[in-house]
């Protein structure tokens, strides 16, 4: 995900220290679906994509590092329904997770999270791998042979990880409105039940279609095409844009 014409991370996630809570923060007591999905992390992108999944009727639990932070509060201001807690309370709660974590953090926010915690859970993977964003030439920090989405795998061996979102500015991820089109998401991951429910999720967010590229590996191929949204971005000071596939195939890959 692509945060902004400032800052190229993929989320603003600035922690508190404290991630020993084990106790959550209830804003509202509402509960339309008994799916759960834990966001973890809890700036510009953690609460677009909350407020995405509030709307088609899921509870949301932010996971963090000190639920008691001012981040963590206005992240609750702005999903009401929601409920903060630390990474581990948030994995174990959940049916589903959404990774909104800046690369740098990525590693010990999923083991804050616990890989047991999430065994056999879909886990959307967002994250792109980016370095040297504060000067204005982010370059991917991994590729060719390794991606984000192949190391959120490695760490979470038995979870179903898929990479999605990652394409696309934070002020289009939910209901993209663009004057020429709808757009497409392109997705990557193992498991073709899990790459299955993000793409009905993608549906609900107002996406045209999901693309499926294959397995995790593919996130070789996705997390470029984050630079050519940034690159285009950058040379044209343009930043509502998004990409569309015409001429699909009707089958899907092997």
């Amino acid at each position: 995900m692509i945060e902004n014409k400032n800052s190229w991370l993929i989320s603003i996630n600035q922690c508190g220290h404290n991630h020993s809570h084990q106790h959550t923060h209830r804003r509202n007591q509402m509960q339309t679906t008994s799916k759960t999905v834990a966001v973890l992390g809890n700036g510009m992108v953690g609460v677009t994509i909350a407020k995405g999944f509030a709307s088609l009727g899921y509870q949301v639990i932010f996971g963090t590092r000190n639920p008691d932070s001012d981040k963590s509060r206005e992240a609750l201001a702005a999903v009401p329904a929601a409920r903060a807690s630390s990474y581990d309370y948030a994995a174990r709660a959940a049916d589903l997770v959404f990774v909104a974590l800046p690369w740098a953090g990525l590693q010990e926010g999923l083991e804050l999270a616990g890989p047991a915690n999430l065994a056999g859970k879909t886990v959307i993977d967002a994250v792109n791998p980016l370095l040297d964003f504060e000067t204005g030439s982010p370059r991917l920090a991994v590729g060719f042979s390794d991606s984000a989405g192949e190391l959120v795998q490695r760490l979470l061996p038995q979870a179903r990880v898929v990479k999605a979102l990652n394409s696309i500015t934070v002020g289009h991820m939910i209901q993209p409105k663009l004057p020429d089109g709808q757009p497409d998401m392109f997705i990557a991951g193992n498991d073709k039940e899990a790459k299955q429910e993000v793409a009905a999720i993608l549906k609900g967010f107002g996406w045209r279609s999901a693309i499926d590229m294959g397995d995790i590996t593919a996130s070789r191929l996705l997390e470029p095409l984050a630079m050519l949204w940034i690159s285009y971005a950058i040379q044209r000071q343009h930043w509502t844009h998004g990409f569309s596939l015409l001429g699909q195939a009707t089958a899907q890959p092997a």
